[in-house]
Order: structure tokens, then C-alpha cells, then sequence
């Protein structure tokens, strides 16, 4: 009898959940079948393909591929098991990526930084921030974009600089300056003063809202005019954003 060769050959379908499989046949000698589930591209298949060849997977070497695979930065989890009679599954979730992380990463909804050329972001936020504050970023995101969407508001971009200091950006362009301390109630702050002047009908364009003070904004449009923080306490009955 012929001795099957060592190698992937390749059988994909789309399955419910568009959980993409994959059967591959090794050395009859060591793992009959291989079949790798997940939600998976074609270039992630293709990158579980070539560890597990340059590993020649053996059933002794599973916990061995288990740590290889979970080591891929795109990988969220590798869960292996045997298929019997003499084959395994391996159960492969990628990162879910939530934006991207100074322009050469992503973050994922944990705050893992993710640096591939294996996950297609497509139209997602930016987010800034120095090295080791990837969760604190991430979490802040989480925190302010819910409060920003019930206006009609979608963070485009969030940073925090090597001061610590915090600025975002919407979708319509519109950059608000936070600083250090009391986020929350600064973005309240924009919210209510951009509120205020689209129900009294002002068509200009905001460019910039500064939120550091402690009873204002600042705010510039797009055609250099200027509303100072007097002019919103007045619009304001003299009350404190």
C-alpha cells in the first residue's frame, strides 16, 4: 500500500455562523485527520497550515501546537481535541478587534494589542496612547462611547498623550479637548453646549470644543469665529456645564 504523503489537502465549506472548516491529511502513522474550526479567513487558514507543518503534528506534540497557536498574535484561543478514531479538531477564535491602536496594531475588547497583516479592520476607530496604557485607553473607550452615541455622536478617534491628557474626535470632525481629570463630566459638558446650539438653530460648523474649565467651553468653528465661555454662561442662564 502507498504511504499517504505528509501535507495539507484542502476541502473548505461555509457551515452555520460561516464557521469555515478545513480537512487536512498528515502521516497516517502519527494524526489521521486534521479538521481546523473557527471563523476563519482563508490567509488565517493558511497561517495554522504552516505551523503545523514546520511542527510535522504528531498526538504527542499536541500541547506543544496548542502553545504555538496561541502564541499567534491574532489568536484569541486554540482548543484541541481528538476526533477519533485517530484524528483531531482543532478549534481555532481569532481576536476581535474593536479598533485600531497607534496606527500600527489594533486593541481588542480586552485591550491585547494585536499586530498582524492577518485581520481586516475595515472602518474602525482610532485609538492613541503610550505604551502600557493600552487597557486604560481601551476601557475609557468603552466607557465614553455609549454616552456619546445617545446624541447622535460616534467617537472617530481617542487619544491620551504622554502627559495623560485626553482629546477625541467625532465622526463629524468635530475635536474636544478633555485634559487629565473629570472625563465624564467634561464630555457632558461638550454634549450640552453642542445641544444647545443646534436647537437655537446655529448652522456653523464646530472645529474645536476645549472642555478644561471648570464652568465652560471653548469652542472655534470652521469659519475662524469663536464662542468664548461667557457667551455659553449666558446662553446657559450663568449655569455651570
Amino acid at each position: 500500500m502507498t504511504k499517504p504523503s505528509a501535507g495539507f489537502f484542502w476541502a473548505t465549506t461555509f457551515f452555520v455562523g460561516l464557521i469555515l472548516f478545513a480537512t487536512l491529511s498528515v502521516d497516517q502513522k502519527s494524526v489521521g485527520e486534521i479538521v481546523v474550526v473557527g471563523d476563519l479567513s482563508e490567509a488565517q487558514l493558511g497561517s495554522i497550515k504552516l505551523e503545523t507543518d514546520a511542527l510535522q503534528l504528531t498526538r504527542e506534540k499536541t500541547p506543544e501546537v496548542k502553545v504555538i497557536l496561541n502564541n499567534l498574535s491574532w489568536v484569541n484561543h486554540v482548543n484541541i481535541r481528538k476526533n477519533w478514531p485517530d484524528g483531531l479538531v482543532i478549534e481555532v477564535t481569532p481576536e476581535t478587534v474593536i479598533a485600531y491602536w497607534n496606527d500600527d496594531a489594533f486593541i481588542s475588547q480586552e485591550g491585547n494589542v494585536v499586530v498582524t497583516d492577518l485581520i481586516v479592520g475595515g472602518d474602525l476607530p482610532h485609538l492613541y496612547g503610550p505604551v502600557g496604557r493600552e487597557f486604560e485607553v481601551m476601557t475609557q473607550y468603552q466607557q465614553l462611547g455609549p454616552t456619546l452615541r445617545s446624541y447622535g455622536h460616534e467617537i472617530k478617534v481617542l487619544g491620551m498623550n504622554d502627559r495623560s491628557s485626553w482629546s477625541l474626535e467625532t465622526q463629524e470632525d468635530i475635536t474636544v479637548f478633555l485634559g487629565k481629570d473629570d472625563l465624564r463630566a467634561r464630555m457632558t459638558r461638550f454634549l450640552m453646549v453642542s445641544e444647545s446650539l443646534r436647537k437655537e438653530g446655529d448652522k456653523r460648523r464646530i472645529e474645536t470644543m476645549d472642555a478644561r474649565y471648570s464652568n465652560g467651553v471653548a469652542v472655534d468653528f470652521y469659519n475662524n469665529e469663536q464662542l468664548d465661555i461667557a457667551d455659553i454662561n449666558k446662553r446657559e442662564g450663568e449655569q455651570k456645564l
